[in-house]
Order: C-alpha cells, then sequence, then structure tokens
C-alpha cells in the first residue's frame, strides 16, 4: 500500500529514535460502525509497519466517554433525551444493564477489535481526568486563557464570548459551559460563577472539571506524546480543530502536533452523507464480521 509506505517514511523521518506513539480517537454515543472502524484500523496498520520495521510503536485508542450526550440516536429509547448534556459514562445503559451508556456502545468495538487481533491500547477518557491525568494541562489552559482565546479567533475566524472558559464544569451531573473565575493549584480548586452568579468551588482533579474539545485534542497530544494521527476531514479543513490544536499544543503545551493523516468519509452507495450514528444509518462492527473475515 503506497500511502501506508509514504506515511510511515514521513513519520519515521520525523521521528528518527524512540518510542512512536499513534493514536485514534472516537466518542461512544452510538453504534461503532465501518466509518468509526476507518479511524481505528488506519491507527492500527501505521502501527504495525512501523513495527515491521522494526520500531517500537503503540496505538492507543482514546474512548471520548467523558464527552457529553448531544443527540438520542435512532434505536436508544427517546426517553433518554432527559439525559442530554450529561458525560456518556455517567448515562444508564440501554438495555438496562449495570454497564453505562458508553460502555453499552464500546463494548461492540472491543469485541470487535478482540477477532480482529488488534493490538490498540484503549484509554478511556472518564478515567485519566477522575485519576488526575489532566491536572496539568488544566491548569496550563486556565493560566493561558488569553493565548488559547487569541489563538482559537485567529485561526478560526470567530469570536468568541467575554465570558469565555477554556473548561467545562461537571454541574448536578451535567457538563456546563460556565464563567471561570479563579484557580487555587494548592487545593487544586477552580472558582467559577454559576447560573445564578453566584461564586462556586469545585475540584479538578477527579473528573468535575473538563478541557472543551478544541483544547483536549492537543492536550491529549502533549500528555500521550503523540506523533501521528488519523482523523476525518472535517477537522482538517482551514481553521479547524486541527489548526487550532496545533498552534495550542506548541504555544501552551509546549509540544508538538501530531503528524496529521485526514481521511474521507465512507458513505452508503448512492448517498452523499456520511454514516452517522445519530440517524442509524450504520453497518456496525459486528455484522461488517459477519460480512467480511477479520484478515480482509
Amino acid at each position: 500500500m503506497k500511502w501506508l509506505e509514504n506515511v510511515v517514511d514521513e513519520v519515521i523521518a520525523l521521528r528518527p529514535e524512540g518510542e512512536i506513539v499513534v493514536s485514534s480517537g472516537v466518542s461512544p454515543s452510538g453504534t461503532y460502525h465501518l466509518g468509526t472502524l476507518r479511524e481505528v484500523l488506519t491507527a492500527e496498520v501505521i502501527a504495525r509497519e512501523l513495527k515491521r520495521r522494526g520500531r517500537d510503536s503503540r496505538h492507543i485508542h482514546v474512548a471520548d466517554d467523558l464527552d457529553v450526550f448531544r443527540k438520542v440516536p435512532i434505536g436508544v429509547p427517546e426517553e433518554f433525551s432527559k439525559y442530554l448534556g450529561m458525560p456518556l459514562c455517567d448515562i444508564p445503559s440501554p438495555d438496562g444493564s449495570d454497564q453505562s451508556y458508553a460502555d453499552y456502545f464500546l463494548n461492540d468495538l472491543l469485541s470487535a477489535a478482540k477477532a480482529m487481533n488488534l493490538e490498540m491500547e484503549v484509554v478511556r477518557a472518564h478515567e485519566q481526568y477522575r485519576s488526575g491525568f489532566f491536572v496539568p494541562a488544566i491548569e496550563k489552559a486556565l493560566d493561558n486563557i488569553d493565548e488559547i482565546r487569541k489563538i482559537l479567533e485567529d485561526v478560526s475566524g470567530r469570536e468568541l464570548d467575554k465570558q469565555w472558559s477554556p473548561v467545562q464544569i461537571l454541574e448536578e451531573g451535567y457538563l456546563k459551559n460556565r464563567q471561570f473565575v479563579s484557580i487555587d493549584k494548592d487545593n487544586k480548586e477552580i472558582t467559577f460563577k454559576d447560573k445564578d452568579e453566584n461564586d462556586q468551588k469545585i475540584s479538578y482533579k477527579t473528573g468535575e472539571v473538563k478541557l472543551s474539545w478544541r483544547i483536549d485534542w492537543p492536550a491529549r497530544w502533549a500528555l500521550f506524546g503523540v506523533n501521528v494521527e488519523p482523523f476525518g476531514r472535517d477537522h482538517a479543513t482551514k481553521g479547524g480543530s486541527y489548526d487550532t490544536g496545533k498552534q495550542i499544543v506548541e504555544k501552551v503545551f509546549e509540544s508538538k502536533a501530531p503528524l496529521p493523516i485526514p481521511y474521507h468519509f465512507i458513505n452508503r452507495s448512492g448517498e452523499t452523507k456520511k454514516m452517522s450514528k445519530s440517524a442509524g444509518d450504520t453497518i456496525n462492527a459486528a455484522d461488517l464480521l459477519q460480512v467480511l473475515p477479520p484478515e480482509v
């Protein structure tokens, strides 16, 4: 595969020594489908080719299960609309079992990954935040609010609200955008304005504070030392999340952006829109393995 040879050549040239970390990341907001697998398998094959060439490499797959639940997908009871705005990891499973909503959908990928003999290391975002792993990144982001604001406005070409903050607050079980007031690094707490404009304090070392997407992504690159990452073409548009992330990881987190591997979406034959988890027009990973052997 010429494209793979070219990508790996470029990765090795950028990092001639040491371990090479390849990352993929998906939000378990719905069914893991053929389009989702495109990112996972692209990362996996890059890591494998690197190993074939004698390089230390690993594939980290980040399950973004602390993401906000934004839309009830087809196949999930409409009553789940009451959970909109909550982290995916804190919502009950659609099948009524003891697992979470995130687990319910992630397990399909894990089963498919086992059947395909994927060697990826699965990282749960909520576990990382709630263990304090993101504390250094949260502190750097809040120390550099003005710099991040300038990057986002200059690169994306959009003006941010005066009350904008690089973090979201877990308030009464829901992730909210709240005005940041101050940070207490000794006690690992931040002060913010609640909906009634009152000052409230909350810990940022146990998962009650989450970086917003455009800051979370570059923070992850820095914390995990990501060297190469595939992602959908929507993130690769001019002024998009990769462009802003590259500036933020370099100027705020003092690290390097990974080699970008943007990919096009997979559509059903005759359709122009990508497969959508929420619309339900997908071929899930388990069904795919009933049609195609794992090696294919």
